[in-house]
């Protein structure tokens, strides 16, 4: 069986954050060129070099935590599923992708819910927690994976769509390392992809009577 699924996580806070993220940039390159200046003028008073290497750390620190909340405030994250992995890409301001993760499907040990029972009992075995997503907000859509790595076991989140559920049950055929909470995660997705359907339906529909009505005049 050939199976290949992808979904676009998307960030649609970027674009009310552009404001922010463009006052953040300024602020992380003011800082860099401060500690910049700092280190150079080190250079002409040798002297005095670990006290301005001092007095320049503090400015490219800042600079380096600005660059990392403003990649977090915009990133997106691309889930790719086969027959044999999970890929899981970043992409920094729609623009720049990297390769992150890969996850051997053979490798899953859990799936489940965020904040169910089974989620309690896999986070007690994990040795690391990896986020891949997006909404932070919205617990109920976060699911979590409990895999093997040679380090140990990992626990990975997502917020996948109904598809992509559909997809992993497809690659993963055994039936025990889905938690039961994912049963009704599964009915919450298609109930939401229903009404999704249906209001979609009722726009094209009133699109068409309006184009109608456009035509009888």
């Amino acid at each position: 069986m050939d199976l290949y699924y992808e979904q676009n996580v998307v960030n649609n806070n970027i674009d009310e954050r552009y404001k922010k993220t463009r006052t953040l940039n300024i602020a992380r390159t003011i800082c860099g060129v401060i500690g910049l200046f700092i280190l150079v003028s080190s250079a002409m008073l040798i002297e005095l070099f670990w006290v301005f290497i001092l007095m320049a750390v503090p400015f490219f620190a800042a600079a380096l935590i600005l660059g990392h909340i403003n990649k977090r405030n915009n990133t997106e994250y691309d889930y790719v599923l086969d027959d044999e992995r999970l890929r899981i890409s970043e992409i920094y301001f729609r623009q720049r992708r990297k390769l992150k993760h890969t996850v051997t499907l053979r490798s899953i040990e859990s799936v489940g819910v965020f904040e169910s029972e089974g989620y309690k009992k896999a986070e007690r075995t994990a040795v690391k927690k990896i986020l891949a997503l997006v909404n932070y907000e919205d617990e109920k859509s976060v699911v979590y994976i409990l895999f093997n790595t040679d380090k140990g076991k990992k626990i990975l989140f997502i917020e996948p769509d109904r598809g992509f559920m559909i997809s992993l049950r497809r690659v993963v055929s055994a039936m025990t390392v889905f938690d039961k909470s994912i049963a009704e995660f599964e009915k919450t997705l298609a109930k939401k992809e229903s009404e999704l359907n249906a209001v979609s339906g009722g726009q094209s529909d009133g699109a068409d009577t309006e184009d109608g009505n456009d035509l009888s005049r």
